[in-house]
């Protein structure tokens, strides 16, 4: 932390010199030190805040990587499921194909001559 320096006697100097009588002058600058010695412990300074920063920083980007692991690993699940039930599809659209031909062969083979036979 950087040190941070108030000279006391300067700034009542400061003010007598633009017209404040010397014994207020006093009082203010001491007032102003007690002020700045009691806040002193809150002052933040741009190392702490880049610090602080960088560590919130680090923090996000590790979210956001676990995340991505997990959101790769339900993208991968999901596809796992998606191509079963593809793989399933496929089986079940080459069984309606067989029953289809199934279905002609036996309207061709037995159902029109039967029905020419009774129109006939």
């Amino acid at each position: 932390m950087s040190a941070v320096a108030f000279d006391s006697l300067e700034y009542a100097h400061q003010l007598e010199a633009v017209g404040m009588p010397r014994e207020q002058a006093e009082v203010v600058a001491k007032g102003v030190t007690r002020m700045f010695i009691h806040n002193f412990d809150t002052l933040v300074t741009k190392d702490y805040l880049e610090s602080r920063f960088a560590a919130s920083d680090a923090a996000i980007q590790a979210r956001f990587a676990d995340f991505r692991l997990e959101m790769q690993r339900e993208f991968e699940k999901i596809h796992g499921e998606f191509k079963a039930v593809n793989a399933e599809a496929g089986d079940l659209r080459s069984t309606l194909k067989l029953h289809s031909w199934m279905l002609a062969l036996l309207m061709g083979g037995i159902f029109i001559p039967l029905v020419q036979s009774v129109l006939g």
